[in-house]
């Protein structure tokens, strides 16, 4: 498998340390293109709401 048919892996994550203005710990995934390909790190991105980061996983993972 080449880095463009590598399985993505998407984790969600809980950001304590990254509160949002009212003060709630954020969201986000964490998207890894797995172990074949070690010369990129992990994507992480942050999401407001636990419903945006849901929606986003949802997505990556329907390959939309």
């Amino acid at each position: 498998m080449n880095a463009h048919t590598a399985p993505i892996t998407v984790s969600l994550v809980h950001l304590p340390d990254a509160p949002d203005a009212s003060g709630e710990p954020m969201v986000g995934l964490l998207v890894s293109t797995g172990p074949a390909n070690t010369k990129r790190r992990p994507l992480l991105r942050i999401f407001p709401t636990l419903a945006a980061a849901l929606a986003a996983k949802r997505s990556l993972e329907t390959g939309r």
